[in-house]
């Protein structure tokens, strides 16, 4: 459906701001992207420079461990003096190392530089101090301390070996996780940024923010735990406390530990959102303005469009007085004007042409008329003479009955009891020869005047001039008679209706292959109009052909069977009465014929 050019400019305007913000939007994403793409690599810088802080720590341990393990005390596993080569090696809580110890090769420590902590060095396990011993192997511990504890901790083990290359003990270092975190809090990130050390459980180890309470605790399910060589270098991610941050990921070989830093989505959000607030404050200004200009554009050009739409409406009403010049803002809508004065006074010379030619019209309408009548005079003689050989057939053997039994009586001076038989039967046949006779008569005269005319006699009268026929031609007809009202018409074109309905079901059933040869004639009164149907079961009527089935000379019968004129002369008589005729598939796929005419008022 059109739309007025008022709704039509708005909706242009509308759709192509929608698009403009949808670009801004676009461009939005597009920015934040890059920038997270930026946190991505940066992540993984820092994930980078985190490994080479842990490792330099780590061989600054290693440098300690190395010139402690080759003091000739501790090859000698003197406890007493190896407790006095240790207690250098460590410091207070700012310190890396936080405590040293000298062990066989049993895995039985011989010596502290300091009393352990029972919650954090005192959970070191000898089997694993053995191991190193048996395997000649520096080795870094499981982590010592549990979720929730105040201390951490980490054990570096390194064999101690004699003059002749063989190991005789076990040197300890434990590092102070705690000192490893604050390390780690003094690598410049932006704020709510975190730098995580998971071991291969993906436990943490340690944790630059709320260390205390995620150190000891595993980050990842127990089913979905990688191997740190097998963590993507950058993810996006939640992590634990429910920040989502993009990661970067490295691997400290010595752990093996997975370094992981992880800057808040919400940076890339934060250096998109000037970009962003620029250019909606850009598109809503152009928007503004757009929207004015439009707006006294609009007016300009629309009033015009106004003027000649009003014009127009009041030629459609029937006005062609001369169009008043308007001022047009452009030479197309000048150019429209002229022609719609044109117009105008092309149609006041048409109004002329018309009427001289109603006349002719009119003249030619009862010509018309005139033909149809003809027409249908012309079809119902042609009806009559496809009923004449029935007719004959009919009454032939009536007529022979009666002559036959009229001579038997004529030659018996005594009627004797056996003949009454004979007598009911020249009784049932004279008067069915009697109603056929009056039906043909009736059928072939003219009337003028409309009657009141009930369908059940219309009924009786068609089905007395077929039924033998029908009969003959194993078709079994079915009558369900409803109607009591009458209806104003002439009796025999009604009957002459219901007799073309009659012939079409009957030569459909015939040219069918159909195994149900059966015919219903329904009647009935409903809403004030009294209606009649013929349902056939042939074949039906081909969707093609619906639509032209009451058009004058229209057919699908062989030649010499149809005229294709029945139900055009069917057609006309009914409309005539002010009644409806029509066609509708029957349900079981054959055709049904109706018409349908008002109910004589009662008064």
């Amino acid at each position: 459906m059109a739309q007025p050019l008022r709704r039509q400019i708005f909706t242009v305007i509308l759709i192509l701001t929608l698009v403009v913000y949808a670009a801004i939007g676009y461009g939005a994403y597009l920015t934040y992207s890059e920038h997270v793409r930026q946190l991505a690599a940066e992540t993984s810088t820092m994930a980078a420079t985190v490994v080479v802080y842990v490792n330099r720590n780590l061989e600054a341990a290693d440098a300690v461990a190395a010139t402690a393990s080759r003091h000739p005390s501790m090859r000698a596993l003197d406890p007493r003096a190896t407790a006095e080569v240790l207690l250098p090696l460590v410091g207070g809580r700012d310190q890396l190392l936080n405590n040293a110890l000298m062990a066989d090769t049993t895995g039985q420590v011989q010596a502290w530089a300091q009393p352990p902590e029972a919650k954090v060095e005192g959970l070191l396990d000898p089997a694993w101090l053995k191991s190193v011993a048996d395997t000649g192997q520096t080795k870094v511990s499981p982590m010592l301390g549990g979720p929730g504890d105040s201390a951490h901790s980490i054990v570096l083990g390194y064999p101690i070996t004699s003059l002749d290359n063989k190991v005789v003990g076990v040197i300890g270092l434990a590092v102070h996780l705690e000192a490893l975190e604050r390390i780690l809090r003094s690598i410049p990130l932006p704020a709510g940024s975190v730098v995580t050390l998971t071991d291969h459980n993906s436990v943490v180890v340690a944790r630059s923010l709320d260390s205390a309470l995620y150190v000891g605790r595993p980050i990842t399910a127990r089913a979905n735990v990688l191997e740190p060589e097998d963590v993507p270098s950058t993810v996006i991610r939640t992590g634990v406390d429910g920040i989502e941050r993009v990661f970067g990921n490295a691997v400290v070989d010595r752990g093996p530990w997975l370094a992981s830093v992880g800057i808040p989505t919400s940076v890339a959000r934060g250096r998109t959102a000037p970009i962003y607030r620029r250019n909606f404050a850009i598109s809503v200004f152009l928007t503004i303005l757009i929207f004015g200009v439009t707006f006294i554009f609009g007016r300009r050009w629309i009033k015009p469009f106004d003027h000649l739409d009003e014009t127009a409406r009041r030629v459609s009403r029937g006005d062609l007085s001369p169009l008043e010049p308007h001022p047009m803002p452009t030479a197309e809508m000048e150019h429209l004007q002229q022609t719609v004065r044109g117009m105008i006074t092309n149609l006041q010379s048409a109004r002329e042409a018309i009427a001289a030619q109603v006349d002719d019209e009119r003249r030619m309408r009862e010509e018309l008329q005139s033909l149809q009548q003809q027409v249908i005079r012309q079809e119902r003689l042609a009806a009559i003479g496809v009923l004449v050989s029935g007719v004959a057939h009919e009454l032939n053997n009536p007529l022979q009955a009666i002559l036959g039994f009229s001579e038997l009586l004529q030659m018996q001076k005594e009627m004797p009891e056996s003949a009454r038989a004979d007598l009911t039967l020249i009784q049932k046949e004279s008067t069915r020869a009697r109603a056929i006779i009056r039906n043909l008569s009736r059928f072939g005269r003219q009337m003028s005047e409309p009657t009141p005319v009930k369908l059940h006699d219309v009924v009786a009268s068609v089905m007395e001039l077929r039924h033998r026929k029908l009969e003959e031609l194993n078709i079994r007809v079915e009558v369900d008679e409803k109607s009591v009202a009458p209806v104003m018409a002439i009796f025999t074109e009604l009957q002459q209706v219901l007799l073309n309905f009659a012939i079409n079901a009957e030569q459909a059933i015939v040219h069918s292959d159909s195994e149900t040869r059966r015919i219903v004639i329904r009647t009935g009164d409903r809403d004030g109009w009294a209606w009649i149907e013929v349902e056939d079961s042939g074949p039906g009527v081909p969707p093609q052909d619906e639509a032209k089935l009451f058009q004058p000379f229209h057919t699908t019968k062989q030649v010499g069977e149809g005229t294709g004129l029945g139900l055009s002369v069917s057609y006309d008589i009914i409309r005539t009465y002010g009644g409806r005729i029509g066609y509708r598939p029957a349900t079981a796929g054959g055709a049904v014929f109706f018409f349908e005419l008002p109910i004589v008022p009662a008064d």
